[in-house]
């Protein structure tokens, strides 16, 4: 399942939170997310204003395990989401049965 997770810094914790971000290697960086995530894409407003991922797992706790890891720093909001051929499956079988 694919997961939109957003991210805001808090104001009084942007520079703690961008100095343990960026001394992050790929390793630490796997090691932090685990393995039962897998990263799509990750971007990135800056002067600490947060960003945007886009993720996949079938284990939620795990996702919420991750999020853990930020959440003193970090407002995160997640949404599950779909791509462009899901969606359209979607509203394809919903609108079907309406009729206008």
């Amino acid at each position: 399942m694919l997961f939109q997770v957003n991210w805001e810094i808090y104001g009084d914790k942007k520079n703690k939170c961008s100095r343990i971000f960026s001394q992050m290697r790929e390793e630490d960086d796997v090691k932090d997310h685990g393995d039962k995530i897998k990263i799509i894409g990750r971007w990135h407003r800056f002067g600490g204003k947060g960003g945007v991922c886009i993720c996949e797992t079938d284990d939620e706790k795990e996702l919420c395990s991750w999020l853990q890891n930020w959440q003193s720093m970090c407002h995160i909001e997640v949404y599950p989401v779909v791509n462009d051929k899901d969606a359209r499956d979607i509203l394809n079988g919903k609108l079907s049965t309406i009729k206008d």
